[in-house]
């Protein structure tokens, strides 16, 4: 009897640990379209309201203005985190308007180490030289890191390879969960995303359609997750909302929060 509760107590740690080291986590990934729907409509509010219903941990947002003159200068990642609740960061892809345009997250945990990773652009202009790759570490329950990421790749594909290698350069020595998401211009088939396969698992291996909102051809909004941390999808899905000219897509999975070995 005594041998049969001790293998009992053994089995009970043993799932313990194993539930220790797991982390559920639901992300949204979403072009806003500086705040407008595809009439240049402003649906900032509907977007905040639809997020924070949403329940999602994590969001990556691309195409935010932030007190530009074409959206009312108005911190839209400021609106957004007021709406939402969350913690928030901005980061530039350059000056415009009186502004900057560029990128942002919303967290639901605290958020540390913000930074903006330049991407190579091989068309650049007098106001874009490069575009932003926002980053940041988030601090969940129990003291668990995970680093979050998002991006908005070129419309060119020679640009769009290029940016795909400097992601996968960036991230590849990082000895934690990663999770990298974004409007990477690219459907599945395409050489820079099967290049991100290299380091990154999809999260949405049925490649559901998200542009345009109101009636979705195109697969090229992602959210991946780096393979040595991913565990399995719980469910992903597209909200059926027209805020902006793309719909958000949304992803409920599991981390391992120690690095598996091969």
């Amino acid at each position: 009897m005594k041998t049969i509760q001790l293998l009992h107590l053994a089995i009970l740690v043993l799932f313990t640990g194993m539930i220790a080291q797991a982390q559920t986590v639901t992300v949204l990934t979403y072009n806003i379209h500086h705040g407008t729907d595809k009439d240049e409509i402003d649906q900032l509010q509907q977007m905040g309201q639809f997020i924070r219903q949403s329940g999602v941990d994590l969001v990556g947002l691309q195409e935010v203005d932030s007190v530009c003159r074409r959206s009312g200068g108005v911190d839209q990642m400021k609106k957004l985190g007021e709406i939402t609740g969350m913690h928030y960061a901005f980061v530039r892809h350059f000056a415009y308007q009186g502004g900057a345009y560029g990128q942002g997250i919303l967290s639901r945990y605290p958020i540390s180490e913000i930074k903006n990773n330049r991407l190579t652009l091989l068309k650049k202009d007098s106001t874009r030289e490069s575009l932003a790759l926002i980053s940041a570490v988030v601090t969940f329950p129990r003291k668990k890191n995970i680093l979050f990421a998002s991006a908005h790749f070129a419309l060119d594909e020679a640009t769009r390879m290029i940016q795909a290698s400097e992601t996968v350069a960036l991230f590849a020595s990082r000895d934690m969960p990663v999770i990298f998401t974004g409007d990477l211009n690219a459907t599945p088939e395409k050489n820079e995303i099967r290049y991100l396969d290299t380091l990154f698992t999809t999260t949405d291996p049925a490649h559901h359609l998200t542009y345009p909102a109101d009636k979705p051809v195109k697969s090229i909004d992602y959210i991946f997750v780096n393979t040595a941390y991913f565990d399995r999808v719980l469910s992903f899905k597209v909200p059926d909302v027209n805020y902006s000219d793309h719909r958000p897509a949304m992803s409920t999975f599991e981390l391992s929060m120690k690095k598996k070995t091969k």
